[in-house]
């Protein structure tokens, strides 16, 4: 029996390399693809982005903080293939309308064909549901579907990044869907704000190091989808009944042996004015979507995306036991973990020190060790003010009262 407790204690340690092990090799694929945001003066136009048609939407859903701002943002973005825009609103009395309409008029004006689209999407993923309805609208050809999400702000974003892996021409060949991955630049603004921000651009979660890891994840805040491979999917139409969309979407291009990849670019959110509440409802939903959707990667969050304070937890009831092990893990597991902040900070274009890279690592887990124990908890989500039910597919009910 005590040969086996002292092999227990050893556990905590041998955690702690695992998970160093993990966030180093995350930081080096970060490194070598040249994750974050590229300098627009650095970016070149793409000859094989010119030869593309390019059609790009941007579902909107009521009013939001800086939404005017960020769907204008089109005419600063860098895109060398021909453009247009369709704005997606629900209906008239949608609260995004007004800020729509003079976005248009601004891309419009910037020399950018755009128009509003009001949708009435079908199913419960409305995003889903606005796509679909803009897709079956259009008479002129495309080749490339672009999304962007209506709190993404598009100014100096190299987009050819985006389309020109897209091409026929690119090299050594085509994708079929490139996605870029989200960050928030709210530093300042609520408690929510800024723990939604620790969560993308100060832990393992931060999009732009999992990338690395798994580019074929296809985050739907700014991605690209070639035509064909979007309709070899069955459309936007055939995703309404899912929470993540973006995901099953994926999944589906795989399926059928298709490739996706993610760009060496970020998406910057300008989301703000949330509480903690919403935000640990927001990645519950996120993690709802991995238990229905992938659940092989279920685990993966306690076990790496907040495993720094299980760790200590479990080294603190092992030290009695084996003393330097415990202390040893410990001594792994918070260094690197700060180091991970600060690196995850730094790739989403945030200033870290690290004094604010040890707070974002305190708050990321929190918030992702709460979304967690919610998700499991139940399989009921709130989103966009309706109440649904998920099933072990994925697929989104109306849920009972």
């Amino acid at each position: 029996m005590s040969a086996l407790l002292h092999a227990a204690a050893h556990l905590p340690l041998a955690w702690a390399l695992v998970v160093a092990s993990v966030s180093a090799e995350a930081a080096r694929r970060a490194v070598r693809r040249g994750a974050g945001a590229p300098s627009p003066a650095a970016a070149s136009p793409s000859p094989a982005a010119g030869g593309l048609r390019v059609l790009v939407v941007r579902p909107c859903a009521g009013h939001e903080p800086h939404l005017a701002r960020a769907l204008g943002s089109l005419a600063r973005a860098r895109l060398s293939a021909a453009a247009r825009c369709v704005l997606a609103v629900a209906d008239a009395g949608d609260g995004a309308l007004p800020a729509a309409s003079a976005a248009a008029d601004a891309l419009r004006a910037s020399g950018i064909p755009a128009e509003v689209a009001l949708t009435a999407p079908a199913g419960p993923n409305r995003k889903a549901g606005q796509l679909a309805a803009v897709i079956a609208r259009q008479t002129a050809p495309f080749d490339v579907v672009l999304v962007a999400d209506s709190d993404v702000d598009l100014e100096g974003v190299d987009l050819d990044a985006l389309v020109a892996p897209l091409s026929d021409r690119a090299r050594p060949a085509p994708l079929d869907a490139v996605w870029a991955p989200p960050v928030e630049v709210a530093e300042a603004g609520s408690l929510g704000d800024r723990a939604s921000a620790a969560v993308l651009g100060g832990s393992l979660h931060a999009f732009p190091l999992l990338a690395g890891l798994d580019p074929r994840g296809l985050v739907g805040k700014l991605f690209a989808v070639r035509a064909g491979a979007l309709a070899g999917a069955g459309g936007f139409a055939a995703l309404t009944a899912h929470l993540g969309e973006d995901m099953e979407l994926s999944r589906r291009i795989l399926a059928r042996r298709g490739a996706v990849g993610a760009a060496p670019l970020v998406a910057r959110s300008l989301a703000s004015g949330r509480s903690l509440r919403d935000v640990i409802a927001r990645y519950a939903r996120w993690i709802t979507v991995i238990r229905a959707q992938r659940p092989a990667l279920l685990a993966s969050y306690p076990a790496l995306f907040f495993a720094t304070p299980l760790i200590a937890a479990l080294a603190a009831l092992s030290a009695p036991v084996a003393a330097a092990p415990a202390l040893l893990a410990v001594a792994i597991a918070v260094p690197s973990r700060v180091a991970v902040a600060a690196l995850a900070a730094r790739v989403a274009g945030r200033r870290a020190t690290l004094l604010s890279a040890a707070a974002d690592a305190w708050l990321a887990d929190l918030v992702l060790g709460a979304a967690f124990l919610r998700a499991l908890s139940t399989r009921t989500v709130v989103w966009r003010s309706g109440r649904f039910t998920i099933d072990r597919r994925g697929l989104l009910r109306e849920a009972e009262a």
